[in-house]
């Protein structure tokens, strides 16, 4: 018997895609108003229903009870006996945040705090007032002229062979009904069981019954609902009770499900839900096989045995195909996060009085689903700061020429091996007068300073900065931009921020595409070994003769274009051999490049990257190691930070070099 708590774990789950579901149909619903669109509408009465319906499967009464007051306002609403509004939408919305902050509760099996119990009675209320619904407890007479509408059927099931494999509990279903009805009968048809003596490992797993109920005093919604998630792929036959007319039969395993049952699914490829956990184990055992086919390799190389490198390289090339294949099962769109922005955006402009829409851009690109998690609560920040600080009222829009209406955009897209995302607004853009006014109060900088407009701009990512002239709810206490710039390098990523006054700002975030296992081509300096990845490098030269100078960073002309490069071993104080004719690795870095110098070029290596320790994980210039098929320890190089820290210096010392 499958444990009903693996079926609650999934039923959270799939709750939590439903409340986002039921938002974003409501957010929808409000976005066209004073029209409403009957499809947006049926949408969000599903996601209501849903949650309802399965809720009470697996026996969380508490949400059943909450839901079915949100479900009948929206059934209103389906019905055109109420017409949506504004305020209704917001307290459908709260009513939605309630329902998530109870599957959180279940989630982390604490009871629900008073506060949300509290919360709960005004929304309630709330309903009531928009629907003339009555509290069930006190509606007896309700009940009563209801049990005249309820009747009897009969229901022959024949559950899909590998149901129970895929978690699903017969008795979930008999238990939800009795909640609903009178269980008269149950039947278990066992004729279609196997012989032990005959059955094999995996026909064990399977389900071979069929099942016959008879329910008193209920209706075909409510047994509609008890086979809602099962329908689609079994055989389901429910039929009322009439003394005039037989009961129906059950239906055979061979045969499609008939007119009675639900409709299939548009797309019928089954689909599976995995544990994020099982994956990233998944991807660090796949980690210990890069690195063990990358010694087996090495130790071919010593042997020169011509058979046995052909099968090595087709071991390689299989490893590769798996890893590409693994790495993919973590590649999600990043248009499902981009869209829970609708209500952040709507929140924050009606809290701040301001009209702002979202236009989302590249909501299709991929990047590996553990680095969408970690840049959500960045992307928060910066979203809510473009509308607090970036965007004017809509009467200082007007004195401006622009439309009372701001835009701000979200945009994915892939370049250069890396995810850029870009939070751009229309507004007012960077004051960066009262930027440097402000540093200069807070001591991050002597009034004598002089500063270029991006150095100004990128002010505003020091710790305790703010321009706000008042705290509230949203800025002013100095918190956050600092925050959103150490989130996003922790990924190994980086923030700028380009503004032009009068006519707006633009954040833009560069991530890898993983987190988890590059191609890395590698170099080493003296007995040092380091991993840039591939994708960043453009090209190889020759340092050319009479460049051995003793700064850590210098240029050269390369092809009509000034080139500023950087001596590995000058950063990292590692001895050099005069004897070995340095090269150049050329890297590229959005719109940046430069180069770094080494003794030698190894190749490409595929790499799999482990953090660094606490002792390193604030060194400069470093974002990774990773273990060589020797044993040896390589660095992996933060290509970004050495191109801004060390490479690209203020603009007055780069036209004197150059």
């Amino acid at each position: 018997m499958v444990d009903l708590s693996e079926i609650q774990a999934v039923f959270i789950e799939e709750a939590k895609e439903l409340v986002l579901q039921f938002e974003e149909s409501l957010l929808a619903m409000e976005s066209i108003l004073p029209n409403s669109d009957d499809e947006i509408i049926n949408e969000a009465f599903r996601a209501a229903h849903t949650i309802k319906g399965s809720a009470g499967v697996v026996g969380y009464d508490h949400i059943v009870d909450f839901t079915h007051f949100v479900e009948a306002t929206m059934e209103l609403l389906r019905d055109h006996a109420l017409n949506p509004c504004e305020k209704l939408i917001s307290t459908l919305l709260e009513c939605n945040d309630h329902i998530n902050a109870l599957i959180k509760c279940l989630e982390s099996n604490e009871d629900f705090p008073q506060a949300l119990t509290d919360a709960e009675a005004g929304l309630l209320e709330s309903l009531k007032s928009y629907s003339g619904l009555q509290d069930q407890a006190s509606s007896e007479q309700t009940v009563v002229e209801n049990q005249e509408a309820t009747q009897s059927f009969r229901v022959s099931a024949q559950f899909y062979k590998a149901c129970m494999v895929d978690g699903f509990d017969p008795l979930s279903i008999i238990r939800y009904i009795e909640s609903k009805g009178s269980m008269v009968e149950v039947d278990w048809l066992i004729d279609e069981v196997p012989a032990l003596n005959a059955v094999t490992p995996d026909e064990l797993e399977l389900c071979h019954f069929r099942m016959q109920l008879e329910i008193h005093h209920s209706t075909r919604e409510d047994i509609d609902e008890a086979f809602e998630f099962i329908a689609a792929e079994s055989n389901i036959e429910i039929a009322p009770i009439e003394d005039d007319k037989p009961t129906p039969t059950l239906v055979k395993t061979d045969k499609q499900p008939t007119k009675n049952n639900k409709v299939k699914p548009k797309n019928p490829e089954r689909m599976m839900k995995i544990p994020a956990q099982k994956l990233d184990e998944l991807v660090n055992e796949l980690g210990e096989l890069v690195i063990v086919s990358a010694a087996l390799e090495d130790h071919t190389k010593t042997i020169r045995d011509s058979a046995l490198t052909e099968i090595v390289e087709h071991i390689q090339q299989l490893v590769s195909d798996v890893q590409s294949s693994t790495l993919q099962l973590r590649m999600v769109q990043i248009g499902e996060t981009f869209n829970r922005f609708s209500r952040v955006v709507r929140d924050t402009s009606k809290e701040l009085e301001k009209q702002v829409s979202l236009e989302i851009m590249g909501a299709e690109t991929e990047l590996d689903k553990s680095m969408v998690e970690k840049i959500v609560d960045p992307l928060t920040h910066l979203v809510r700061n473009a509308i607090d600080h970036g965007m004017e009222s809509p009467t200082q829009r007007a004195d401006s020429g622009k439309p009372e209406y701001g835009t701000l955009s979200l945009k994915a897209f892939h370049d250069s091996g890396s995810i850029v995302i870009e939070i751009s607004d229309d507004g007012r853009g960077l004051d960066k007068e009262k930027i440097k006014e402000k540093a200069i109060q807070r001591n991050l900088i002597s009034p004598d300073t002089e500063l270029t407009d991006k150095e100004i701009a990128n002010l505003i990512f020091e710790p305790g900065f703010s321009t706000a002239e008042k705290v509230s709810n949203i800025s002013g206490r100095g918190v956050g931009m600092d925050v959103v710039r150490k989130n996003i390098e922790a990924v190994r990523g980086t923030v700028s921020v380009e503004s032009v006054e009068h006519q707006g700002t633009c954040f833009q975030l560069r991530l890898p595409l993983t987190m988890a296992i590059i191609d890395g081509f590698m170099v080493s300096v003296a007995d040092a070994k380091f991993v840039i990845p591939l994708d960043m490098v453009t090209e190889c030269i020759e340092l050319p003769l009479g460049n051995g100078a003793t700064r850590q960073t210098d240029y050269i002309n390369l092809r009509g274009t000034v080139l500023p490069f950087i001596h590995l071993s000058r950063i990292f104080d590692l001895p050099t051999n005069p004897k070995i004719r340095p090269s150049i690795v050329v890297v590229k870095y959005g719109q940046l490049r430069a180069g770094i110098v080494v003794d030698q070029l190894l190749g490409e290596f595929q790499t799999v990257i482990k953090p660094l320790g606490a002792l390193f994980e604030k060194m400069s210039g470093i974002s990774g190691s990773s273990i060589l098929g020797s044993g040896d320890i390589a660095l992996i190089l933060d290509v970004p930070k050495l191109i801004h820290d060390f490479a690209h210096e203020p603009e007055s010392r780069k036209l004197a070099n150059s």
